[in-house]
């Protein structure tokens, strides 16, 4: 099928932006979930969300792959990315987890010592889910209606998804 007619059967002028190399074309979009270590509520400071967010944007630019939104919970963080086609999942975690962690506990390990202790920021494991032809504003709504507990009793809830263009 020829680019042009992907591009109507999908409708159009879609949000879809496919990857180009010499010998492919596609779309690789991914829902990544990270959580503090011990589950620990450092997100509801907004410092910590605002540094946190500007070392996973740094990771991915340095690594050549797109964030295209982020969310943040009390005690986890949300991170949609695109682009992301020559590594893998464990490999992205890798990249955002380690480098964010190690910035984190450098530069403003005081912002979180009472709630994370020993050499973490982050837990072990993480969740994820590809996810094809997704727009921003399916994220959003994805965010919105998945978090509707709050953190641990708590009626704190999702905080909105933060947009972030490709430039």
């Amino acid at each position: 099928m020829a680019f042009a007619s992907i591009k109507s059967f999908l409708g159009g002028d879609s949000m879809i932006e496919l990857l180009h190399s010499s010998h492919a074309v596609g779309e690789a979009n991914l829902h990544l979930q990270l959580t503090p270590a011990y589950r620990a509520g450092v997100f509801a400071d907004e410092l910590v969300r605002v540094l946190t967010r500007d070392y996973l944007l740094a990771a991915a630019r340095r690594h050549t792959f797109v964030i295209g939104a982020i969310g943040f919970g009390v005690d986890h963080v949300h991170v949609f990315i695109t682009n992301w086609k020559n590594f893998s999942v464990a490999k992205l975690a890798q990249l955002l987890k380690g480098f964010s962690s190690r910035m984190m506990r450098k530069h403003h390990g005081a912002l979180f010592r009472s709630k994370l202790w020993g050499t973490k920021f982050w837990s072990a494991g993480y969740f994820y889910r590809t996810v094809g032809a997704v727009n921003s504003a399916t994220v959003t709504k994805y965010v919105a209606e998945s978090q509707t507990y709050g953190y641990r009793g708590s009626d704190l809830k999702q905080s909105n998804l933060i947009e972030f263009s490709a430039s």
